[in-house]
């Protein structure tokens, strides 16, 4: 009898501090003016709150979780001791109140934040509370704002794009990272359950798997670990890279709260431009591989994609879309808001790719000018080879992080405010 009482008490303690939890949430976002954030889900074609309204998602990728990246770290040959501690402590220089109140007025209602498998697991099913802790700071930081967070686990070897994976393409031939993987998805959905400000969890950034069975077994295996732990978050499903008409999205999943994602960067010679020296000089509207884009070509690739008999009666989030605004001028920004009409036309959810950029222009809303990308490299490499201390460094060398050193394209604010207030 006795342990009954007992098991009462603890019950009615946890849902007394979930009660508190959920309480002070809604007092922070309170007493900053912002309409209050409720749980997600997938009700049909549409995401609802928890009253039931239709929630059109719509804001900016957030891809400075960790502002120093592995390679560049490692290159040092120095152990990886300080990496969480540079990058959590530089961090707070690199993403400041003001990068909320800059993202909370253009309009968005939501970010999609980029995290790698390496910055949280340190070795095998071990992981970094330092990180873990950072990470809540960041979806608290945005949430308490009104921003919904996606979490996106943007690199753990699922492709071969060395700019987004420190991995290599080893995802679908390892059964234990995949493994890993999945236990991390566990750990976060444990973490993070209770969270409203979640939107939800982008399993994997643009998958990159051989077969359609192997894509679907991946998903499943991950999608099984976060219902151990949490059944509420929406689950954000990327098709795969390249082969997309084969594989698409692994087909159906036993899951009814379930976005399926999209990327979108057409025609890519003119999107991409400029990307690795690549294409400079291109033209929008123009012709590619014999075909003319222009926003009525845009819209048609959308209504194929809208016509996939996966996508039927789902939500469709666009999770990355940019042109390189440094080297395609007027034509990028006309690519950009012609890509971002089709999209609230046609009721698709999105996140312009990206916030910010270091150290190389290229696609962002903010990036650094030629000289403050140098200054940065320097600073970033004394600090990582042992020259320079993170305690030692400068007021004015902080700054070098700060957004209000960077540049943003001329217009490009205006069409992202215009286009996330539809």
């Amino acid at each position: 009898m006795m342990n009954k009482k007992i098991l009462a008490i603890i019950n009615i303690l946890v849902i007394s501090i979930l009660l508190n939890s959920k309480q002070n949430n809604l007092i922070a976002q309170q007493s900053k003016g912002f309409e209050l954030l409720t749980f997600l889900s997938v009700n049909g074609d549409k995401i609802i709150n928890e009253e039931g309204r239709a929630v059109k998602l719509s804001g900016i990728h957030y891809d400075a979780f960790y502002p120093i990246s592995k390679r560049i770290y490692f290159a040092s040959r120095q152990s990886g001791r300080n990496i969480d501690r540079y990058n959590t402590k530089i961090s707070k220089y690199w993403f400041t109140d003001d990068d909320i109140k800059i993202i909370k007025d253009l309009g968005a209602n939501v970010v999609r934040i980029g995290f790698r498998l390496w910055q949280i697991e340190k070795k095998p099913y071990t992981y970094s509370e330092e990180s873990l802790r950072h990470l809540d700071d960041t979806i608290a930081k945005f949430g308490e704002n009104g921003i919904y967070v996606i979490l996106d686990l943007h690199a753990a070897g699922q492709n071969t794009l060395r700019h987004n994976n420190e991995y290599g393409n080893i995802l679908w031939d390892d059964n234990k990272l995949q493994d890993r993987v999945a236990a991390l998805w566990g750990i976060l959905a444990e973490r993070y359950r209770d969270n409203p400000y979640i939107a939800g969890y982008d399993i994997i950034n643009e998958p990159q798997a051989p077969t359609k069975r192997i894509l679907h077994s991946f998903y499943q295996k991950v999608i099984d670990k976060i219902r151990e732990k949490d059944k509420r978050h929406i689950l954000f499903i990327e098709w795969n890279l390249y082969k997309t008409k084969d594989i698409l999205f692994g087909g159906k999943y036993d899951d009814s709260n379930i976005v399926l994602s999209v990327h979108f960067y057409r025609p890519s010679k003119f999107a991409q431009q400029g990307l690795h020296g690549l294409f400079t000089g291109q033209k929008y509207p123009g012709v590619y591989n014999g075909r003319y884009w222009d926003k009525s070509e845009i819209d048609k690739c959308f209504s194929q994609i809208l016509g996939i008999n996966e996508v039927k009666g789902k939500p469709l989030f666009v999770g990355e879309f940019s042109a390189n605004v440094v080297d395609g001028g007027k034509d990028t920004l006309q690519w950009i808001e012609d890509v971002i009409d089709v999209l609230n036309n046609k009721e698709i959810h999105y996140t312009f790719f990206l916030y910010k950029f270091a150290f190389t222009p290229s696609f962002a809303y903010y990036q650094p000018d030629e000289q403050l990308g140098k200054q940065l490299k320097i600073l970033v490499n004394q600090l990582v080879s042992g020259k320079l201390s993170l305690e030692d460094i400068t007021d004015e060398q902080k700054e070098l992080f700060l957004t209000k050193k960077y540049r943003s394209p001329h217009g490009l604010r205006q069409i992202l405010k215009e286009g996330f207030k539809k």
